[in-house]
């Protein structure tokens, strides 16, 4: 009887995340579809548009998904007033708004109102208190007078077809880029089991070196890690030369990886 009940609750858990993230792993209510699509179809409703631009490595936009997006006043606002969609900047229509919208911060979060003009672009993370004064402040009715979009124009023909062929020349590009990036040694600066702890580190190194900083996260003893990595090398000696000046000239120690 005990281990059905065990079962059960492990069932009801499961049910529940499921309900809250989906299969997707963000909130549920984030719609699905094309961005030109879901665009047309905040026109058509009167609701603004609200893009988050994210990444599955991306960290603070996991925080986000977490303890932003799942908040019920969130959900609630996003869901009545605006047409929510989440941009994955690795996949191939991600890769393109990416490029048309200048994106090089994640999360990205960037508000249209109904006729499609941006009238938000935020390039960081926010809690569920700024966010939401962010949403109440433009959802006001001149963002949200219905369009009415013709469903029936022309395709552009050859020109579309050729820059489509172009963009995905592009995105090809693009991901043999980053798996040549994702070989290169990086230092570890530093381990934390939160993400704030992280965020100081980054801005503490920020003000000393110029070399990109990211924070990567994994799991271990059921406990989520926050390692903060700088520097982007192609061997093992160029990692070992900057671990020393590291060493040698801040008394800083690494560990590269």
């Amino acid at each position: 009887m005990k281990k059905k009940m065990r079962f059960l609750a492990v069932m009801i858990l499961t049910l529940s995340i499921n309900c809250i993230y989906g299969e997707s792993g963000f909130p549920h209510y984030f719609n699905k579809g094309e961005v030109k699509e879901m665009m047309q179809k905040a026109g058509s409703e009167g609701k603004l548009f609200f893009i988050d631009f994210y990444a599955d490595w991306c960290t603070p936009c996991k925080w986000m998904d977490q303890t932003v997006f799942s908040d019920k006043e969130v959900e609630q606002m996003l869901t009545e007033n605006y047409i929510p969609i989440k941009v994955n900047i690795d996949e191939i229509e991600g890769f393109e708004l990416k490029q048309k919208y200048k994106v090089g911060v994640l999360p990205t979060i960037m508000v249209f109102n109904s006729k499609g003009q941006v009238v938000e672009r935020i390039e960081e993370t926010m809690n569920v208190d700024e966010l939401l004064k962010m949403l109440i402040l433009h959802n006001n009715p001149n963002n949200k007078v219905k369009i009415k979009h013709d469903f029936n124009v022309s395709p552009g023909g050859n020109k579309d077809q050729l820059a489509k062929r172009e963009m995905t020349q592009a995105y090809l590009r693009y991901i043999e880029s980053e798996s040549r990036q994702n070989k290169n040694y990086r230092l570890q600066m530093g381990m934390y089991y939160d993400y704030q702890s992280a965020f100081d580190k980054v801005e503490t190194l920020k003000r000393t070196f110029l070399e990109p900083i990211i924070v990567v996260n994994d799991i271990k003893d059921e406990k989520v890690r926050f390692k903060v990595m700088m520097g982007e090398f192609q061997t093992m000696s160029e990692a070992e030369s900057f671990q020393k000046i590291l060493h040698d000239d801040f008394s800083i120690e690494s560990i590269i990886n």
